[in-house]
């Protein structure tokens, strides 16, 4: 009864991260139209690939938790990209926001390994534009 209840905190804690991420790493809901420049392509990769491991991670630990976390990983993708849309000539700052806003959530997560994937997914964005 107590791992359960255990996953259910878990899970619980992984979805209030990927609602705080999405808030506070996406912007407006405004459309804006902008050139992709090769400093955003490479960071937009950088962050897929981040992405992608991270939700290998959620999938290799199972139920309700992981589900959690691949939600989060995929949410904190998608804020990121669509920031680093927006940037224009700003992608490092647009990614130092994100990833220090993602550390902050992921640093709220009580420790394992769903706060290892959100952490190694944070410092992927933060070392995406270098």
């Amino acid at each position: 009864m107590r791992a359960t209840h255990t996953r259910i905190l878990l899970g619980a804690a992984a979805l209030l991260a990927a609602g705080l991420l999405a808030a506070g790493c996406g912007g407006d809901d405004s459309t804006t139209t902008s050139t992709s420049t090769s400093g955003e392509q490479s960071a937009e990769q950088s962050v897929d690939s981040a992405v992608q491991s991270c939700t290998d991670v959620a999938q290799s630990l199972g139920g309700s938790v992981g589900t959690a976390v691949e939600s989060a990983c995929k949410s904190v993708g998608s804020a990121v990209k669509q920031d680093l849309s927006s940037a224009g000539d700003s992608v490092d700052s647009a990614l130092s926001k994100a990833a220090n806003s993602c550390k902050q959530t992921a640093n709220s997560l009580p420790a394992g390994e769903a706060q290892d994937a959100l952490s190694k997914l944070c410092d992927a964005i933060a070392g995406a534009g270098n």
